[in-house]
């Protein structure tokens, strides 16, 4: 693609407080000057970082008894939705984990890590904050977790050492490093992010039997247990049949879940400006990393920035 084509696209990802940004990085792939890509990163991570701080400090605490619907902010204790989960590379038990290996690689003189592996649970979990309990959804959130291991093996996936040597203190204790990160039973807990409740009633009843109907038409094995007459279709009164049997499933299902207590969830939100967070570092400790996201972004990339729209100029002026 052309740089006018790989600029759009750009600019069409990033929102209006970033708009200065996507210019610099627009006319530095046209002039040739690429590495403005990079500076144009750093300073919209630190813009984004500064709106981050923006909405901490601009959402107050709720409680979940009393919550109102929509974009909030809660602390409190993570519990399991139902029993602990084993985390992937230590197995420890936990309400939520993720994990890493990363590989060490040389290029002439240098060496860096790569990650070859990861993952993470997508187990739900409980937010308890003494008023009520409320589902936390991890998908799609932004996590930062104190109980973080790390350490080193020749074997891609080793466990831990109890011992040390002096090469693994150095960092030459193995090839591969792992990374694990845990959030550990009655661990506090805050999340800020959209709370829903979900809500029954005639109109999630309808819902679910045309989801019912959908997944059976185009299920043979299903559809053929209402095609009565076997001719391979589905009749006026075959395909009434299934949809009252369909009506009664959704009551059976209805029925099932009113006899449950209903909690409130907690997870992302599709509105971009409203990021989801999970932290167990504290509310202060996560004020603390924006601030300075924002401030070493946002400065470095705007000086960085400069110096690139000053090159942008000149040759621009040269040509």
């Amino acid at each position: 693609p052309c740089p006018a084509e790989i600029a759009g696209g750009v600019i069409r990802s990033i929102n209006r407080r970033t708009a200065a940004a996507a210019f610099i990085l627009a006319e530095g792939l046209a002039t040739g000057t690429h590495d403005c890509r990079k500076y144009t990163l750093l300073l919209h991570q630190g813009l984004t970082a500064f709106w981050r701080l923006r909405l901490i400090h601009d959402t107050p605490t709720a409680r979940v008894r009393s919550a109102a619907q929509g974009y909030v902010e809660l602390i409190g204790q993570a519990l399991p939705l139902r029993a602990l989960v084993p985390a992937h590379l230590t197995g420890i038990p936990c309400c939520w984990y993720r994990w890493r290996i990363e590989e060490q690689r040389s290029s002439g003189r240098s060496r860096e890590w790569v990650t070859i592996e990861q993952g993470e649970a997508e187990h739900p979990f409980l937010l308890d904050d003494g008023t009520g309990r409320c589902i936390v959804e991890p998908k799609g959130a932004s996590i930062r977790c104190r109980l973080t291991e790390r350490w080193l093996s020749r074997a891609k996936g080793g466990g831990r050492s109890t011992t040390f040597s002096l090469a693994e203190v150095i960092g030459l204790g193995g090839r591969y490093r792992m990374i694990e990160e845990r959030i550990a039973e009655a661990e506090p807990v805050f999340v800020i992010g959209h709370l829903e409740t979900p809500r029954r009633g005639p109109r999630e009843r309808e819902a679910l039997i045309r989801q019912l109907l959908y997944r059976w038409k185009r299920d043979p094995q299903r559809r053929a247990q209402f095609d009565r007459n076997g001719d391979g279709e589905l009749d006026i009164s075959e395909w009434e049949q299934a949809q009252a049997f369909a009506a009664w499933v959704a009551d059976q299902a209805e029925r099932k879940v009113a006899r449950q207590p209903v909690q409130p969830r907690i997870g992302a939100t599709e509105d971009a400006r409203q990021p989801f967070l999970i932290s167990t570092e504290g509310e202060a400790a996560l004020v603390g990393q924006s601030r300075w996201q924002a401030l070493n972004g946002t400065l470095l990339g705007a000086l960085v920035s400069i110096g690139a729209l000053a090159a942008i100029a000149i040759r621009l002026g040269a040509s």
